[in-house]
């Protein structure tokens, strides 16, 4: 947990709890991905019924796919969040400790 003044705070352990979660939403991702991809409608029947299958199982490829890169950019921009607090943290301390003359 880091606390910056009575303003700025942030709980790591929430953080770091939201960024595995998600971290784990795009592995789980993966799989019903690409078997949304290799789903092949063409033993179906119909022309009509195989052509709408296939559509339809390009759609939720398309949208699981762009969730799970949604939750890898949300990783990403977690750990820039981590980091950039992190570096304010140390910075005011050091700040605090040169006004201070401590060393």
């Amino acid at each position: 947990m880091t606390d910056v003044g009575d303003d700025l705070y942030i709980d790591g352990a929430v953080l770091r709890r939201v960024r595995t979660n998600l971290g784990r939403i795009e592995t789980l991702l993966e799989r019903p991905a690409s078997d949304m991809k290799a789903l092949d409608g063409s033993e179906l029947g119909p022309a009509r019924l195989r052509a709408r299958v296939n559509e339809f199982a390009d759609e939720w490829a398309y949208g699981i796919q762009q969730l799970g890169e949604f939750t890898a950019s949300a990783v990403d921009a977690l750990n820039s969040i981590e980091e950039a607090f992190a570096r304010a943290d140390t910075d005011l301390a050091s700040a605090l400790n040169d006004a201070n003359g401590v060393d």
